[in-house]
């Protein structure tokens, strides 16, 4: 059996950033969500609303094993155990390396020796490639506990490695150029993108556009909060030696036309935080941004240029490829798991009929 015990900072683990990342680079999903920076900074800013639970399972040779996790209070009062960071990082899972069945099984296994501490282990956005949802519910299954799984969202892409043609077909659609011919046609329009320390200069920019682009409607802007703000600068921060932040401004006539906060890691661009100037809302300078981004990854060879979690419809309209992330539950207490199930089957045959 390979002991695992719990830490309730990132520090206690006693790994440096090198070790988690070379964990993190090779484990089931490998994503910008699962490095040190990310969990660090999310710790860091976010740490003192929750109860932060790091689960590490190690033999001789080193640590094999971590569950990045927190407690959360849930609508009913239920005592929550899910990713930390649920909610802002698009792809979750463990890091784990060798053996992934019997390192999941000990990390599980010390969640089940704690049960008095918590209600609901609800693990969301697990890519739906990951091995870990299937060995996750076979160990809860042997350790009698009850799982419920679902789709959570869809994640389109664009992949390019190996489909460079039909990226570059992506890239060319006359939606794309219509838009950008326009703002060239009547301005200078100049794209830029910052990686690094430069892109900290630029951050307040992006937090008062997004905040006007989405003032007076029903979903005002996550920079409204300043803890929101706060966690991107320890993002730019954390990542700047790495250049793992991309930060690209559209300028027209020497003024941001539209802005977009993502990553460039692991081979991919990630779609992250958009924004544009709404008085040029009817010339869809979202679209503007895009096709320079999507150029981006052409120009640089990276393998795909991925969307991330969401089903808005213009993904499809530029993505040749989807995956999907899934939710699994487990449940302590058989009467909630009923409930649960229920909900779900309803919800099923709701949508079945619509």
């Amino acid at each position: 059996m390979i002991p695992a015990r719990f830490c309730s900072t990132i520090d206690a683990l006693g790994l440096d950033q090198k070790a988690w990342n070379d964990l993190a680079a090779g484990s089931a999903t490998n994503s910008i969500f699962q490095t040190y920076q990310w969990v660090s900074s999310w710790e860091k800013v976010f740490g003192d609303q929750y109860e932060p639970w790091f689960i590490s399972a190690g033999e001789p040779a080193g640590v094999v094993g971590v569950a990045p996790l927190m407690v959360k209070q849930g609508f009913r009062g239920e005592r929550r155990v899910m990713f930390l960071g649920d909610g802002k990082a698009d792809y979750c899972d463990f890091l784990t390396t060798g053996d992934r069945g019997r390192v999941l099984e000990a990390m599980c296994n010390a969640l089940f020796a704690a049960r008095d501490r918590w209600d609901v282990i609800e693990l969301n956005n697990i890519p739906a490639g990951s091995s870990t949802v299937e060995l996750v519910q076979e160990v809860s299954l042997r350790a009698g506990y009850r799982t419920l799984q679902r789709t959570l969202y869809q994640s389109p892409t664009l992949l390019i490695s190996g489909h460079e043609d039909e990226a570059l077909r992506v890239f060319n659609k006359p939606g794309l150029r219509r838009r950008q011919n326009y703002f060239e046609r009547n301005g200078r329009l100049t794209i830029t993108h910052l990686t690094g320390a430069a892109v900290l200069p630029h951050l307040d920019g992006l937090f008062d556009q997004h905040v006007m682009r989405w003032a007076d409607s029903g979903t005002p802007s996550l920079f409204l909060k300043d803890s929101n703000r706060t966690f991107y600068r320890e993002l730019a921060r954390a990542m700047a030696d790495k250049g793992w932040v991309l930060l690209s401004v559209v300028e027209f006539d020497d003024r941001p036309l539209a802005m977009h906060f993502g990553f460039d890691y692991n081979g991919r661009v990630l779609w992250y935080k958009p924004s544009f100037d709404r008085a040029h809302a009817k010339h869809s300078p979202g679209l503007v941004l895009l096709r320079y981004l999507i150029g981006y990854a052409l120009d640089h060879k990276r393998e795909e240029f991925d969307f991330t979690i969401g089903d808005e419809p213009f993904k499809s309209r530029f993505s040749n490829h989807v995956r999907k992330t899934v939710s699994l539950e487990i449940f302590r207490d058989p009467a909630r798991y009923y409930l649960a199930w229920s909900t779900q089957t309803l919800s099923a045959a709701k949508k079945r009929l619509l």
